[in-house]
């Protein structure tokens, strides 16, 4: 004779249309947080029908995790993840949630391990400053923890995103750069493959401006490196900034303007520029992106694009705040976009004839 089925969480979750976190609040009858009364008796309703019997308090004890949301970030020595995770840690503290920040150093290996180390605490939610590579594993995630995403608009993962179009920065970069007269610029970039699609999609958004225009052109320098690499390397978008420019600037070109995929690597681009002996922007103009608190500087004065980091972390965390509170079934989608805008400061200036032409 067959036994019959324990009815779990799990079952009610799928039943009710509600996310695990919020079924397992509500039927704990969480003093903490609140619920809409539909929300509460769709679930109640669930677990009566399926006759769910919860656990005694001896049995079931307290998940170490269940006011921890996990922030998962590929590093922190770049100044725009550690802004992404600083605001959504603000975000988090004005309603008592504790978090726990997890770098991945882009190894899909790692991310894996943050994934199941929060199914394991019972974590309340999970935030990722940057789409994750395993995107079919958090989406199944998704279904036991609410989980947001912070990605560009071409990634739409089954999970609630906030999105930028990172393509159209590129098109506001190029625009800029061909109405100054810049008419030939090189494309510096740190690795560009599918896990770092904001760069490609950067990249393809000055690319096809240019194709637009005949007789201008745009040359990608780019270098590849490893998670280790990145992980003790703390300068390591810098470095090859530097690297990459200073390769550009021994060969005889047209060149007369730098587009850097970041602001780190910008930095490194106008090192380099100074090392050999050239003005910015009396020699080479130079733009950035994501507009880093050190980018105003007016030593730096940095051109740049503003992607309202702040704005978007804390919006991230509204979201996974209502989907903790059991505002929404996992089917509901909340797909956020945010626009930015270029900011002009002095490394940009109408193109000058290349020092190369000039001997």
């Amino acid at each position: 004779m067959n036994a019959k089925k324990k009815v779990t969480l799990e079952d009610v979750s799928r039943n009710a249309g509600v996310s695990l976190s919020s079924v397992s609040m509500i039927l704990n009858a969480r003093a903490d947080v609140s619920f809409s009364p539909e929300t509460v008796q769709k679930v109640r309703q669930a677990a009566k029908e399926l006759g769910y019997r919860a656990p005694s308090r001896r049995a079931k004890g307290r998940l170490p995790g269940r006011n921890v949301v996990f922030i998962v970030t590929p590093n922190i020595a770049n100044a725009y993840y550690s802004g992404l995770v600083q605001a959504i840690q603000q975000a988090a503290e004005e309603r008592s949630f504790s978090t726990l920040i997890f770098t991945t150093y882009r190894e899909a290996k790692k991310e894996e391990e943050v994934m199941n180390m929060a199914l394991a605490l019972g974590a309340a939610g999970m935030i990722f400053t940057l789409t994750p590579q395993s995107l079919r594993k958090v989406e199944k995630l998704n279904g036991k923890i609410p989980v947001v995403v912070m990605g560009d608009k071409n990634s739409s993962p089954k999970i609630d995103t906030v999105e930028l179009d990172n393509y159209s920065a590129g098109v506001l970069i190029a625009r800029h750069m061909l109405s100054l007269g810049h008419r030939h610029i090189a494309f510096i970039s740190a690795m560009m493959n599918a896990t770092n699609a904001i760069r490609l999609r950067r990249l393809q958004g000055v690319k096809d401006v240019y194709a637009e225009n005949p007789g201008c052109s745009v040359q990608v320098f780019t270098r590849d490196y490893t998670p280790h690499e990145e992980l003790n390397s703390i300068d390591l978008e810098q470095r090859i900034g530097y690297e990459l420019a200073a390769e550009c600037l021994k060969k005889k070109s047209r060149i007369s303007g730098f587009v850097a995929v970041n602001d780190f690597i910008a930095y490194g681009v106008l090192d380099a520029i100074a090392d050999k002996g050239f003005r910015v922007p009396e020699d080479y103009s130079v733009c950035g992106f994501n507009n880093l608190s050190s980018s105003r500087i007016s030593r730096v004065g940095l051109t740049t694009v503003e992607q309202q980091t702040q704005a978007r972390a804390r919006s991230a965390f509204d979201i996974l705040y209502e989907r903790i509170c059991g505002g929404d079934a996992v089917s509901d989608l909340t797909r956020m976009e945010y626009t930015h805008h270029l900011l002009e400061r002095r490394s940009t200036a109408p193109a000058r004839q290349s020092l190369q032409e000039k001997s």
